[in-house]
C-alpha cells in the first residue's frame, strides 16, 4: 500500500477518493497527523502498488489534488 496524497482539505481528498473508486482503483482514507499549523491532514492510500502511477495520471485529468490548477495564471518570467 502507497500514500498518493495528503490535504487538510479532507473534502478533496475525500473527492478523489471517490474517482479512484470509480475508476476500480482500491484505496483507503486515513486520519493523518496534525502540521505545524495544528490543522489535522488526511491522506489517501492507493491498496495495490501497481495503480499508483494510474491514481496519479487521475489526478492530473481531473486536476485535483497535487495537480491541482492555478486560481490565477501565472505569467511567465521575462
Amino acid at each position: 500500500m502507497k500514500m498518493l496524497f495528503f490535504s487538510t482539505d479532507g473534502s478533496e481528498v475525500d473527492q478523489i477518493s471517490r474517482e479512484l473508486i470509480h475508476a476500480g482503483i482500491p484505496c483507503e482514507v486515513r486520519g493523518g497527523s496534525v502540521n505545524n499549523e495544528g490543522a489535522a491532514e488526511k491522506e489517501l492510500w492507493v491498496q495495490n502498488d501497481g495503480d499508483r502511477p494510474r491514481g496519479f495520471m487521475l489526478c492530473v485529468q481531473l486536476g485535483l489534488g497535487f495537480a491541482r490548477r492555478a486560481v490565477e495564471p501565472v505569467e511567465a518570467e521575462t
